[in-house]
């Protein structure tokens, strides 16, 4: 038995090492993360250990066997382990499998050992490569070897001892799965057509996050194929992805306020423009729903957010409360017990903290006619976006409200917020005058803005 050891930044790298220096019967014997290089300690980066080992003895008896034994051998061998990994491993294995590419499968210990018949005229082809270039055989075989040597390595554990369910496995597992499904994704890549690439770039320009703009993509491609267009024009693509794009949104969006909401609690982080999105909606539910309407401000930490918001409340002849406690809050709410609506702005602090998220939620009072809008400005970025949404959302968050659409060219971070969370999105303003630039969320104008005419 041959034991080596690797040091190396990731697994692609050990097993192309792997296979080169001990062969393809090589298994991995085990993997763990470790630091090494650096200078006096410091500086050192992350990098995997692999243990791998081949069994010289048993590969030369193997080359020295005749193709029939050959066969006969590695069927039983084949049957046994079937058998035990059936009764000690039967569900990772199964896990392991589900994993892995459509496509014919065959032992590779047979396919790399079978003696060539009488009848071929030259070296059986390799086993599971899809009929793409040479290029993509080569990628494909080096996902095969990959896939053996683990599927060898778990299955020879499972004969020794019961595999125990730790997060390491469960680690290792997901980090090989994410490393397949990169694989098969290049595959498919390299074999769209331009016009496929194109609409992608269009999607990445609009800031739609790479993984969901590839899955789109690939369905818009999917349904090409399924109509037989192998070469389709940028405007069928483009009206593929639209649909995509429209289903996707579609169960998000809702029609604005409806009479059942008599309070709404705006919250969201600094500078994302709650105070005049609460002025247009009061105006809009004045003038266009006959509602009266009161408001209240909690936001005493910014200078001149409580007269902003009374020069309003002046301007619409509304009533004004301002709440600097919870308990002012509930005597605000009686104040305004006569009114149909209820609008409350509260203060922008630093969403990081929790300490002023926690101190935030304690102002809202959960009532039954109650309603949390998150309030994001477009020109955050995505991930700032979820942060923003992870933290304010642990109390509640019913509705999301997308402010300075006017001041931003990409909209994909509202596909790439549907594409993460199940919260409905209500409306979008579009400038700074009052009432005008606010409207409904509506998934036709907003497709439009992301896939273009």
């Amino acid at each position: 038995m041959r034991v080596k050891k690797y040091i190396v930044d990731t697994m692609p790298e050990a097993m192309s090492q792997i296979r080169h220096e001990l062969g393809q019967d090589a298994v991995i014997v085990s993997t763990k993360e470790v630091r090494a290089g650096g200078f006096l300690g410091m500086f050192r980066k992350r990098c995997i250990e692999v243990v791998a080992a081949v069994d010289e003895q048993e590969k030369t008896e193997r080359t020295r066997s005749s193709a029939s034994s050959l066969q006969e051998t590695a069927g039983a061998k084949s049957y046994v382990s079937s058998s035990m990994a059936r009764s000690a491993y039967s569900g990772k294995r199964e896990a392991l499998t589900a994993v892995r590419p459509a496509g014919p499968r065959h032992d590779s210990a047979q396919t790399m050992n079978r003696a060539p018949t009488e009848h071929s005229s030259a070296a059986p082809s390799p086993v599971g490569v899809l009929p793409y270039s040479r290029e993509e055989e080569e990628r494909q075989r080096d996902l095969n070897a990959f896939q053996d040597a683990v599927m060898q390595a778990r299955l020879q554990e499972a004969a020794s001892a019961s595999l125990p369910a730790d997060d390491g496995w469960q680690n290792e597992f997901n980090e090989m799965k994410l490393m397949m499904r990169k694989v098969m994704q290049r595959v498919n890549h390299d074999n769209w057509p331009d016009s496929m690439h194109e609409m992608k770039q269009s999607l990445l320009d609009q800031g739609v996050a790479n993984e969901l703009a590839y899955r789109i993509v690939q369905e818009a491609w999917e349904k090409c194929q399924i109509n037989r267009i192998e070469q389709p024009e940028i405007s069928v693509i483009r009206s593929y992805v639209r649909d995509i794009v429209k289903e996707q949104l579609q169960s998000h969006e809702v029609n604005g306020l409806t009479s059942a909401t008599r309070i709404v609690y705006m919250v969201g982080p600094t500078g994302v423009g709650k105070t005049t999105t609460i002025a247009k909606l009061a105006a809009d539910q004045m003038f266009h729903h006959q509602r009266r309407v009161g408001l209240i401000t909690s936001d005493t930490y910014r200078i001149a957010a409580v007269e902003q918001l009374r020069t309003y409340a002046s301007i619409l002849n509304v009533p004004i409360e301002v709440a600097t406690s919870p308990s002012d809050t509930g005597r605000a709410l009686q104040a305004l017990q006569g009114c149909d609506l209820i609008l409350m702005d509260t203060a922008g602090r630093n969403f990081r903290n929790d300490m002023f998220v926690n101190e935030l939620n304690t102002m809202l009072k959960p009532l039954p006619d109650s309603e949390t809008f998150l309030v994001l400005s477009l020109t955050s970025k995505t991930e700032d976006m979820m942060s923003i949404l992870e933290r304010f959302s642990r109390q509640r968050v019913d509705r999301i409200i997308f402010t300075k659409a006017d001041e931003t060219d990409t909209y994909g971070s509202m596909l790439n917020l549907a594409d993460r969370t199940s919260i409905p999105f209500s409306y979008i303003t579009t400038g700074q005058n009052v009432p005008d630039d606010i409207k409904s969320f509506h998934v036709d104008e907003v497709v439009r803005w992301i896939v273009g005419d």
